[in-house]
């Protein structure tokens, strides 16, 4: 099967460069953490030595001098996602192979598009021109990975017919494999597939088993596995940017409130519930905060939704200043969580909706309004509570 991979290397450096062009000049290392673990993500184009998964204190003794920077997960989630969704619009067979990475069938889309060129060029293109994406094709996935390794920023390559002389020289950092096994190929001196090639399967086998099975086929350029095509994930999203970075919860309840009407607003909720929202938020000065909140029951109405958030977010003690908060409503389904009391709710509702659209039009305006409390605590009473238009 002839496949393509699309791969931006250094994806996450990239993103943060994008974000802050003032890092392209110095030395980056971008890490995460894993329990009480600092491993390393990404790193920027100019260090040697620093692979991902490297523990961080590892990567700081190769290069002292580097700016850390903790991952900003979320961010580089939500573009690769977009990558993946603008990909499967040139190929129906797309498998996600890392941030800013996929893999693409080729099979039977030259006839579609006219010429191989003509859909290199479209799958390029359907990343943004730059994060420098690059394409490689070959038959088998890790073929057309290090294919995509050696081509120009922007451009394609294709892998060698004879797929054992192809990969002989590539280091073994290149393997799908943690760093832990890369470090020992390279203690036991394999430094490259041409070496680890040239061993007996058995040997491989009994220092690493089923890894170093999968391995060494891989050294041989062998690769059969299939493109597994991404699983349809639907969801929408609403996302408000702060005038100025708020610190207390008040204001972030209005907030959310708001996103939450305009959720259950859109076209696409009606008669949909969903079992899963994903708070997320840019902290000034700190790492991005997110909470993932799982409804006990598919909810599918503004006043529920917002119930159990709010109720989530009693004890909440914000990290810093929010810049922007983002709510996305995952799982989303079809069928109410609580049947028994769907048509009650909805004839109220629509009873209120009918009886607020009267007034509008009789007084030409929303005559009223709820009262919500922003800061109880404030000396200031102007401070204390808002009216806010009722919107059933």
């Amino acid at each position: 099967m002839r496949i393509a991979c699309v791969l931006v290397d250094h994806f996450p450096f990239r993103l943060e460069a994008a974000r802050n062009p003032g890092l392209i000049k110095n030395p980056v290392i971008i890490f995460q953490r894993q329990g009480s673990q600092r491993t390393v993500l990404d790193a920027s184009l100019d260090i040697m030595g620093v692979i991902n998964g490297m523990p961080l204190g590892e990567a700081q003794a190769q290069c002292k001098d580097a700016t850390l920077i903790e991952a900003d997960m979320p961010r580089y989630k939500r573009v690769s996602d977009h990558i993946l969704l603008q990909l499967g619009q040139w190929s129906p067979v797309v498998e996600a192979a890392g941030l800013g990475s996929a893999y693409v069938g080729l099979d039977g889309l030259e006839t579609t598009y006219g010429t191989e060129g003509r859909l290199i060029d479209a799958l390029i293109q359907a990343v943004p021109r730059k994060l420098e994406a690059r394409l490689g094709i070959g038959h088998g996935k890790f073929m057309s990975y290090l294919a995509a390794t050696k081509a120009l920023p922007g451009g394609a390559y294709k892998s060698s017919e004879d797929t054992k002389v192809f990969v002989a020289l590539f280091s073994v950092d290149v393997l799908p494999v943690t760093w832990q096994v890369k470090s020992q190929l390279h203690s036991f001196g394999l430094h490259t597939l041409g070496d680890v090639a040239n061993l007996p399967l058995g040997s491989i086998q009994a220092q690493f088993g089923k890894v170093g099975s999968r391995l060494w086929y891989l050294s041989q350029g062998f690769d059969d596995s299939p493109v597994l095509p991404i699983r349809p994930n639907e969801e929408i999203t609403e996302s408000l940017t702060f005038a100025a970075p708020t610190a207390t919860l008040a204001p972030l309840l209005l907030v959310i409130e708001s996103l939450i009407k305009k959720l259950f607003g859109r076209p696409e909720m009606r008669g949909r519930y969903a079992r899963l929202a994903v708070l997320e938020a840019q902290i000034l000065n700190r790492p991005p905060w997110v909470k993932r909140i799982h409804f006990k029951t598919s909810l599918g109405d503004t006043s529920r939704t917002y119930f159990v958030i709010k109720s989530s977010l009693e004890n909440l003690v914000l990290p810093g200043p929010i810049e922007d908060i983002r709510i996305t409503l995952k799982e989303l389904t079809g069928e109410a969580g609580r049947q028994e009391s769907l048509f009650r709710d909805v004839r109220r509702i629509d009873q209120l909706r009918e009886t607020v659209a009267q007034l509008k039009v009789t007084q030409g305006h929303n005559p009223i309004y709820q009262v919500r409390e922003i800061e109880p605590w404030s000396r200031i009473p102007e401070r204390q509570a808002a009216l806010v238009p009722y919107e059933p």
